[in-house]
């Protein structure tokens, strides 16, 4: 049995490919033909999980005929498609021990992948009432995070009902990121409470690889909590990569 599904531009493929190995170099992905496909995996310190769903209405060709787990080397599938231009058409083959990675652009080029053993999951929903949500700009955490690396190595998120502020405190000095309604970066705010917590500044980096291809990131915040952070994807309802990230006691 082959599955087969069709991302438009490599583009998008490599950006998802890099968000997962960012965190963990393997993990299974979920193919269903009434779901597309999902993936959730943790990374091996326990401190952020990432999860991946993509309806089947977000790809040009989705030929999937029953449920299963494919587990993927995303180190060596990252590898492969950075001989694989932004533009061009990929296709993706599945059996049950083999991947199958096709790029069309002008001509046709083919990889195959080994694949591993796929580990069956069911989505985990983290049990946090969160107090305070942002809407921004996609590119407002992966600048934030350049300019406070300057300071410190960790970054206090904070959310109130007016403003998102992004801070680092060490010996070198203090540095403030405040994203206020009045600018356009902030597209929306919420907080039923202002809320904070302090992150470790090198995996919320790592969170920043979707950004690429998504225009909005949406943050998500309790006082002492688990940060979620979701990159909405192609305008498909459902579809999108969510993060979350321990907090840092203090």
């Amino acid at each position: 049995m082959v599955n087969r599904v069709v991302f438009e531009e490599a583009s998008t493929l490599k950006a998802i490919v890099d968000a997962v190995e960012s965190l963990v170099g393997e993990a299974s992905i979920k193919l269903d033909p009434e779901e597309g496909m999902g993936l959730q995996a943790l990374d091996p310190s326990k401190t952020a999980m990432i999860q991946l769903i993509l309806p089947r209405t977000y790809f040009i060709d989705f030929e999937v005929d029953q449920s299963n787990f494919y587990g993927i080397n995303f180190t060596d599938l990252s590898k492969i498609l950075k001989r694989v231009k932004a533009k061009e058409r990929v296709e993706l083959e599945l059996t049950e021990s083999l991947m199958k990675v096709t790029a069309t652009d002008g001509y046709r080029k083919t990889f195959e992948l080994p694949l591993l053993a796929g580990t069956p999951f069911e989505f985990k929903t983290i049990k946090v009432d969160y107090k305070a949500k942002a809407r921004l700009d996609s590119d407002v955490i992966p600048n934030a995070i350049k300019d406070l690396k300057i300071i410190g190595s960790d970054v206090e998120i904070y959310i109130d009902s007016d403003k998102v502020e992004f801070r680092a405190e060490s010996d070198k000095g203090k540095a403030t990121i405040s994203i206020s309604k009045e600018d356009r970066a902030l597209i929306d705010v919420w907080a039923e409470e202002p809320s904070k917590s302090v992150y470790n500044m090198a995996y919320l980096e790592k969170m920043t690889k979707p950004a690429k291809i998504s225009e909005e990131a949406d943050l998500e915040l309790k006082t002492q909590a688990p940060l979620k952070l979701t990159y909405p994807l192609g305008g498909i309802e459902g579809a999108g990569i969510t993060y979350y990230l321990a907090h840092l006691q203090v």
